[in-house]
Protein backbone atom coordinates (compact mmCIF):
# COMPACT_ATOMS: atom_id res chain seq x y z
CA UNK A 1 0.00 0.00 0.00
CA UNK A 2 3.10 2.34 1.45
CA UNK A 3 4.89 1.33 -2.04
CA UNK A 4 1.83 2.37 -4.35
CA UNK A 5 1.28 5.30 -2.82
CA UNK A 6 5.18 6.29 -3.13
CA UNK A 7 4.91 5.19 -6.57
CA UNK A 8 1.80 7.26 -7.11
CA UNK A 9 3.63 10.29 -5.63
CA UNK A 10 6.54 10.02 -7.49
CA UNK A 11 4.30 10.72 -10.36
CA UNK A 12 2.36 13.63 -9.48
CA UNK A 13 5.80 15.00 -8.88
CA UNK A 14 7.26 14.21 -11.89
CA UNK A 15 4.38 15.69 -13.74
CA UNK A 16 4.65 18.89 -11.97
CA UNK A 17 8.48 19.79 -12.65
CA UNK A 18 7.65 18.69 -16.02
CA UNK A 19 4.72 21.00 -16.58
CA UNK A 20 6.30 24.27 -17.56
CA UNK A 21 9.09 22.36 -19.63
CA UNK A 22 7.06 19.81 -21.74
CA UNK A 23 4.11 21.19 -22.79
CA UNK A 24 1.55 24.49 -22.67
CA UNK A 25 -0.99 25.14 -19.93
CA UNK A 26 -4.24 23.97 -22.46
CA UNK A 27 -2.19 20.88 -24.05
CA UNK A 28 -4.74 19.16 -26.67
CA UNK A 29 -3.24 15.51 -28.36
CA UNK A 30 -4.37 11.60 -28.42
CA UNK A 31 -2.42 10.59 -25.37
CA UNK A 32 -1.98 11.92 -21.96
CA UNK A 33 1.15 13.70 -20.59
CA UNK A 34 0.85 10.34 -18.11
CA UNK A 35 0.32 7.64 -21.21
CA UNK A 36 3.34 9.45 -23.09
CA UNK A 37 6.06 9.32 -20.32
CA UNK A 38 4.96 5.67 -20.03
CA UNK A 39 5.32 4.97 -23.27
CA UNK A 40 8.80 6.35 -23.13
CA UNK A 41 9.39 3.81 -20.43
CA UNK A 42 8.77 0.78 -22.17
CA UNK A 43 9.97 1.89 -25.31
CA UNK A 44 13.39 2.52 -23.43
CA UNK A 45 14.39 -0.91 -23.05
CA UNK A 46 14.12 -1.58 -26.65
CA UNK A 47 16.82 1.41 -27.74
CA UNK A 48 19.60 -0.36 -25.65
CA UNK A 49 19.88 -3.20 -27.91
CA UNK A 50 19.65 -1.56 -31.13
CA UNK A 51 22.15 1.20 -29.67
CA UNK A 52 24.89 -1.11 -28.30
CA UNK A 53 24.86 -1.89 -31.74
CA UNK A 54 25.19 1.39 -33.53
CA UNK A 55 27.88 2.32 -30.91
CA UNK A 56 29.97 -1.12 -31.44
CA UNK A 57 29.26 -0.91 -35.58
CA UNK A 58 30.39 2.60 -35.68
CA UNK A 59 33.55 2.21 -33.73
CA UNK A 60 34.42 -0.57 -35.83
CA UNK A 61 33.86 1.60 -39.24
CA UNK A 62 36.12 4.45 -37.27
CA UNK A 63 39.19 1.61 -35.98
CA UNK A 64 38.74 0.10 -40.03
CA UNK A 65 38.99 3.03 -42.04
CA UNK A 66 41.71 4.61 -40.01
CA UNK A 67 43.72 0.44 -40.67
CA UNK A 68 42.78 0.87 -44.35
CA UNK A 69 44.67 4.65 -44.47
CA UNK A 70 42.53 8.20 -44.97
CA UNK A 71 44.44 8.76 -48.02
CA UNK A 72 40.94 8.83 -49.87
CA UNK A 73 38.71 11.74 -49.13
CA UNK A 74 35.74 9.25 -49.50
CA UNK A 75 37.44 7.61 -46.62
CA UNK A 76 38.05 10.85 -44.43
CA UNK A 77 33.97 11.12 -45.16
CA UNK A 78 32.96 7.44 -44.22
CA UNK A 79 34.88 8.74 -40.43
CA UNK A 80 33.68 11.88 -40.60
CA UNK A 81 29.80 10.09 -40.92
CA UNK A 82 30.88 7.23 -38.65
CA UNK A 83 31.58 9.88 -35.53
CA UNK A 84 28.42 11.88 -36.22
CA UNK A 85 26.83 8.54 -35.97
CA UNK A 86 28.63 7.05 -32.93
CA UNK A 87 27.54 10.78 -31.10
CA UNK A 88 23.64 10.70 -32.56
CA UNK A 89 23.49 6.89 -31.12
CA UNK A 90 25.21 7.56 -27.69
CA UNK A 91 22.72 10.64 -27.04
CA UNK A 92 19.51 8.43 -28.01
CA UNK A 93 20.81 5.72 -25.54
CA UNK A 94 21.33 8.99 -22.71
CA UNK A 95 17.52 10.07 -23.05
CA UNK A 96 16.63 6.14 -23.05
CA UNK A 97 18.34 5.97 -19.70
CA UNK A 98 16.46 9.17 -18.24
CA UNK A 99 13.21 7.66 -19.12
CA UNK A 100 13.82 4.08 -17.20
CA UNK A 101 12.31 4.06 -13.70
CA UNK A 102 15.12 2.31 -11.82
CA UNK A 103 17.60 4.94 -13.03
CA UNK A 104 15.20 8.06 -12.41
CA UNK A 105 14.58 7.17 -8.75
CA UNK A 106 18.27 6.83 -8.05
CA UNK A 107 18.68 10.21 -10.51
CA UNK A 108 15.69 11.79 -9.33
CA UNK A 109 17.63 12.43 -6.19
CA UNK A 110 19.84 15.02 -7.74
CA UNK A 111 17.92 16.46 -11.04
CA UNK A 112 15.29 15.92 -13.04
CA UNK A 113 16.34 13.30 -15.47
CA UNK A 114 12.99 13.94 -18.07
CA UNK A 115 14.19 17.53 -18.46
CA UNK A 116 17.74 17.51 -18.25
CA UNK A 117 18.06 14.59 -21.11
CA UNK A 118 15.42 17.19 -23.20
CA UNK A 119 18.53 19.22 -23.15
CA UNK A 120 21.38 17.20 -23.17
CA UNK A 121 20.08 14.58 -24.93
CA UNK A 122 17.18 15.53 -27.53
CA UNK A 123 19.43 18.85 -28.36
CA UNK A 124 22.80 17.02 -28.49
CA UNK A 125 21.00 14.21 -31.03
CA UNK A 126 19.52 17.07 -33.24
CA UNK A 127 22.84 18.57 -33.39
CA UNK A 128 24.50 15.06 -34.76
CA UNK A 129 21.21 14.38 -37.15
CA UNK A 130 22.01 17.64 -38.77
CA UNK A 131 25.91 16.66 -39.12
CA UNK A 132 25.31 13.08 -40.33
CA UNK A 133 22.55 14.86 -42.86
CA UNK A 134 25.56 16.63 -44.29
CA UNK A 135 27.63 14.35 -44.19
CA UNK A 136 25.68 12.22 -46.61
CA UNK A 137 25.21 14.72 -48.84
CA UNK A 138 28.84 15.86 -49.16
CA UNK A 139 29.47 11.92 -49.97
CA UNK A 140 26.35 11.49 -52.36
CA UNK A 141 27.57 14.59 -54.29
CA UNK A 142 30.94 13.77 -54.19
CA UNK A 143 30.08 10.19 -55.75
CA UNK A 144 27.68 12.50 -58.43
CA UNK A 145 30.68 14.09 -59.59
CA UNK A 146 32.88 11.18 -59.80
CA UNK A 147 30.24 9.54 -62.32
CA UNK A 148 30.00 12.79 -64.24
CA UNK A 149 33.68 14.04 -64.20
CA UNK A 150 35.92 10.92 -63.41
CA UNK A 151 39.09 12.70 -64.60
CA UNK A 152 38.65 16.13 -62.27
CA UNK A 153 36.85 14.62 -59.12
CA UNK A 154 40.58 14.06 -57.78
CA UNK A 155 41.35 17.16 -58.06
CA UNK A 156 38.30 19.08 -56.84
CA UNK A 157 38.10 16.73 -53.63
CA UNK A 158 41.21 16.53 -52.21
CA UNK A 159 42.09 15.33 -48.29
CA UNK A 160 42.75 19.19 -47.65
CA UNK A 161 39.14 20.47 -48.91
CA UNK A 162 37.42 17.40 -47.86
CA UNK A 163 38.91 18.13 -43.93
CA UNK A 164 37.80 21.50 -44.31
CA UNK A 165 34.27 20.99 -45.60
CA UNK A 166 34.18 18.46 -42.17
CA UNK A 167 35.64 20.94 -39.82
CA UNK A 168 33.00 23.39 -41.36
CA UNK A 169 29.72 21.15 -40.96
CA UNK A 170 30.44 20.02 -37.58
CA UNK A 171 31.46 23.85 -37.10
CA UNK A 172 28.36 25.23 -38.13
CA UNK A 173 26.08 22.45 -36.86
CA UNK A 174 27.44 22.32 -33.42
CA UNK A 175 27.07 26.44 -32.85
CA UNK A 176 23.61 26.70 -34.34
CA UNK A 177 22.94 23.56 -31.47
CA UNK A 178 24.64 25.82 -28.61
CA UNK A 179 21.73 28.62 -28.77
CA UNK A 180 19.49 25.54 -26.99
CA UNK A 181 21.83 25.96 -23.63
CA UNK A 182 20.92 30.01 -24.03
CA UNK A 183 17.01 29.20 -24.56
CA UNK A 184 16.86 26.68 -21.70
CA UNK A 185 18.46 27.04 -18.67
CA UNK A 186 19.24 24.86 -15.70
CA UNK A 187 17.25 26.25 -12.40
CA UNK A 188 16.52 24.91 -8.96
CA UNK A 189 13.48 23.63 -7.60
CA UNK A 190 12.00 22.21 -4.41
CA UNK A 191 11.19 18.46 -4.40
CA UNK A 192 8.07 17.69 -2.16
CA UNK A 193 8.89 13.82 -2.27
CA UNK A 194 12.57 14.44 -1.40
CA UNK A 195 12.16 17.21 0.57
CA UNK A 196 14.79 18.80 -1.19
CA UNK A 197 16.23 21.21 -3.89
CA UNK A 198 17.24 19.35 -7.40
CA UNK A 199 18.18 20.73 -11.09
CA UNK A 200 15.80 20.95 -13.63
CA UNK A 201 15.41 23.23 -16.78
CA UNK A 202 13.09 26.21 -17.57
CA UNK A 203 12.63 28.52 -20.74
CA UNK A 204 13.54 31.80 -20.55
CA UNK A 205 11.56 33.70 -22.95
CA UNK A 206 11.36 36.77 -23.85
CA UNK A 207 10.64 38.90 -26.75
CA UNK A 208 14.43 38.86 -28.32
CA UNK A 209 15.09 34.68 -27.74
CA UNK A 210 11.61 34.44 -29.26
CA UNK A 211 12.25 35.91 -32.62
CA UNK A 212 15.90 34.08 -32.20
CA UNK A 213 14.36 30.74 -31.59
CA UNK A 214 11.81 31.76 -34.35
CA UNK A 215 14.91 32.47 -36.84
CA UNK A 216 16.74 29.11 -35.66
CA UNK A 217 13.68 27.07 -36.03
CA UNK A 218 13.08 28.31 -39.38
CA UNK A 219 16.55 27.67 -40.66
CA UNK A 220 16.55 24.02 -39.17
CA UNK A 221 13.68 23.51 -41.45
CA UNK A 222 15.07 24.37 -44.44
CA UNK A 223 18.67 24.86 -44.91
CA UNK A 224 19.72 22.73 -42.32
CA UNK A 225 17.70 19.86 -43.39
CA UNK A 226 15.78 20.47 -46.79
CA UNK A 227 19.21 20.90 -48.28
CA UNK A 228 20.82 18.02 -47.75
CA UNK A 229 17.61 15.83 -47.89
CA UNK A 230 16.59 17.18 -51.29
CA UNK A 231 21.02 17.12 -52.77
CA UNK A 232 20.94 13.24 -50.88
CA UNK A 233 17.58 12.38 -53.32
CA UNK A 234 18.68 14.32 -56.46
CA UNK A 235 22.53 12.31 -56.20
CA UNK A 236 20.74 9.21 -55.44
CA UNK A 237 18.33 9.34 -58.53
CA UNK A 238 21.14 10.12 -60.18
CA UNK A 239 23.38 7.08 -58.95
CA UNK A 240 20.56 4.78 -59.82
CA UNK A 241 20.38 5.49 -63.23
CA UNK A 242 24.02 5.08 -63.47
CA UNK A 243 24.38 1.67 -61.65
CA UNK A 244 21.71 0.10 -63.76
CA UNK A 245 23.33 1.39 -67.04
CA UNK A 246 26.23 -0.39 -65.10
CA UNK A 247 24.31 -3.32 -63.99
CA UNK A 248 24.54 -6.27 -66.99
CA UNK A 249 27.76 -5.41 -67.88
CA UNK A 250 29.02 -5.67 -63.85
CA UNK A 251 26.96 -9.14 -64.02
CA UNK A 252 28.92 -10.47 -67.45
CA UNK A 253 32.30 -9.41 -65.50
CA UNK A 254 31.01 -11.23 -61.91
CA UNK A 255 28.94 -14.02 -61.18
CA UNK A 256 26.23 -12.57 -58.95
CA UNK A 257 25.74 -16.25 -57.21
CA UNK A 258 28.99 -16.09 -55.92
CA UNK A 259 29.73 -15.60 -52.07
CA UNK A 260 30.73 -12.07 -50.92
CA UNK A 261 34.50 -13.85 -50.59
CA UNK A 262 34.74 -15.43 -53.98
CA UNK A 263 32.97 -11.77 -55.46
CA UNK A 264 36.58 -10.55 -53.88
CA UNK A 265 39.18 -12.68 -55.07
CA UNK A 266 37.52 -12.84 -58.70
CA UNK A 267 38.02 -9.11 -58.76
CA UNK A 268 41.90 -9.30 -58.11
CA UNK A 269 41.91 -11.65 -61.18
CA UNK A 270 40.83 -9.37 -63.55
CA UNK A 271 42.84 -6.66 -65.21
CA UNK A 272 43.61 -3.49 -63.51
CA UNK A 273 41.12 -1.30 -65.50
CA UNK A 274 38.13 -3.22 -64.98
CA UNK A 275 39.14 -3.45 -61.13
CA UNK A 276 38.34 -0.17 -60.94
CA UNK A 277 36.04 0.36 -62.80
CA UNK A 278 33.83 -2.72 -61.01
CA UNK A 279 35.06 -0.67 -57.78
CA UNK A 280 33.79 2.59 -58.45
CA UNK A 281 30.40 0.61 -59.12
CA UNK A 282 30.99 -0.96 -55.56
CA UNK A 283 31.44 2.45 -54.26
CA UNK A 284 28.11 3.99 -55.79
CA UNK A 285 26.29 1.12 -54.48
CA UNK A 286 27.71 1.54 -51.39
CA UNK A 287 26.80 5.59 -51.10
CA UNK A 288 23.12 4.65 -52.69
CA UNK A 289 22.18 2.44 -49.86
CA UNK A 290 23.50 5.01 -47.54
CA UNK A 291 21.89 7.46 -49.04
CA UNK A 292 18.24 5.61 -49.47
CA UNK A 293 17.90 4.66 -45.61
CA UNK A 294 19.07 8.21 -45.03
CA UNK A 295 15.86 9.70 -46.54
CA UNK A 296 13.50 7.00 -45.56
CA UNK A 297 14.65 8.01 -41.46
CA UNK A 298 15.36 11.50 -42.40
CA UNK A 299 12.10 12.74 -44.27
CA UNK A 300 9.74 12.30 -41.08
CA UNK A 301 11.91 14.33 -39.27
CA UNK A 302 11.99 17.28 -41.75
CA UNK A 303 8.48 17.14 -42.52
CA UNK A 304 8.06 17.32 -38.26
CA UNK A 305 10.30 20.54 -37.87
CA UNK A 306 8.86 22.40 -41.48
CA UNK A 307 5.36 21.99 -39.46
CA UNK A 308 6.60 23.32 -36.23
CA UNK A 309 7.95 26.17 -37.73
CA UNK A 310 4.96 27.05 -39.71
CA UNK A 311 2.30 26.10 -36.44
CA UNK A 312 3.70 27.88 -33.49
CA UNK A 313 1.05 25.78 -31.14
CA UNK A 314 2.90 22.88 -32.49
CA UNK A 315 6.37 22.74 -30.50
CA UNK A 316 7.05 21.99 -27.28
CA UNK A 317 5.60 24.26 -25.20
CA UNK A 318 2.50 24.83 -27.56
CA UNK A 319 -0.68 23.51 -26.83
CA UNK A 320 0.06 20.59 -29.17
CA UNK A 321 3.26 20.05 -27.31
CA UNK A 322 2.38 16.00 -26.53
CA UNK A 323 1.82 15.18 -30.14
CA UNK A 324 4.90 17.28 -31.14
CA UNK A 325 7.08 15.33 -28.22
CA UNK A 326 5.64 12.44 -30.09
CA UNK A 327 6.79 12.65 -33.07
CA UNK A 328 9.72 14.16 -32.21
CA UNK A 329 10.35 10.55 -30.00
CA UNK A 330 9.55 8.39 -33.17
CA UNK A 331 12.11 10.43 -35.33
CA UNK A 332 14.63 10.18 -32.69
CA UNK A 333 14.22 6.66 -33.17
CA UNK A 334 14.71 6.95 -37.23
CA UNK A 335 17.54 8.31 -36.67
CA UNK A 336 19.38 5.90 -34.68
CA UNK A 337 18.33 3.48 -37.08
CA UNK A 338 19.94 5.23 -39.41
CA UNK A 339 23.09 5.81 -37.49
CA UNK A 340 23.65 2.15 -37.01
CA UNK A 341 22.73 0.60 -40.07
CA UNK A 342 26.16 1.86 -42.20
CA UNK A 343 27.94 -0.92 -41.15
CA UNK A 344 25.80 -3.79 -42.36
CA UNK A 345 25.86 -1.57 -45.62
CA UNK A 346 29.76 -1.04 -45.57
CA UNK A 347 30.41 -4.80 -44.39
CA UNK A 348 27.98 -6.20 -47.42
CA UNK A 349 29.37 -3.82 -50.14
CA UNK A 350 32.55 -2.99 -49.27
CA UNK A 351 35.06 -5.54 -50.63
CA UNK A 352 38.04 -3.82 -48.61
CA UNK A 353 36.87 -3.12 -45.72
CA UNK A 354 35.34 -7.05 -45.17
CA UNK A 355 38.90 -7.48 -45.92
CA UNK A 356 40.32 -5.22 -43.20
CA UNK A 357 38.16 -6.19 -40.78
CA UNK A 358 38.53 -9.54 -40.93
CA UNK A 359 42.39 -8.80 -40.54
CA UNK A 360 41.67 -6.43 -37.13
CA UNK A 361 38.93 -9.61 -35.68
CA UNK A 362 41.52 -11.66 -36.91
CA UNK A 363 38.94 -13.94 -38.78
CA UNK A 364 40.98 -13.33 -42.20
CA UNK A 365 42.22 -17.01 -44.26
CA UNK A 366 45.60 -17.40 -45.17
CA UNK A 367 44.55 -17.63 -48.57
CA UNK A 368 43.28 -13.81 -48.57
CA UNK A 369 45.24 -11.33 -50.59
CA UNK A 370 47.94 -9.47 -48.51
CA UNK A 371 46.65 -6.24 -47.43
CA UNK A 372 46.85 -2.67 -49.09
CA UNK A 373 45.92 0.65 -48.01
CA UNK A 374 43.78 2.02 -50.61
CA UNK A 375 40.50 3.66 -51.05
CA UNK A 376 37.35 1.93 -50.03
CA UNK A 377 35.02 -0.02 -52.16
Amino acid sequence: MEKGMEISTMKEITTELHQDFCCGQFEKGFMTRVQFFNLLEQCSYCIFPAGFVGILGNILIIVTYFNIGLSSSINISYVALAFSDFFCVLSNMWMALCSLPVFKRFAGQYFFPGAISSLTGAWVCECFTRITAYMTAFISMERCLSVMMPLKVSSIFTRGRTSAAVIVIYGLNIALASYGFVIIRFVKKFSPFYNKTIVTTNYAWSPLLEDVYNFVLIFQSFPALMIPLVTVIVCTAFLSLSLRRSAAWRRSMVSTDQTSDERDKSLDKLPAARQRNLKEIQLAKTVVLVAVVFIVCSSPNAINVLVASVLPEYRATGRYGILFRFTNFITFALSMVNSSSNFFIYLSTGSIFRRTLKRILCLSSKTDKPFTKQVET
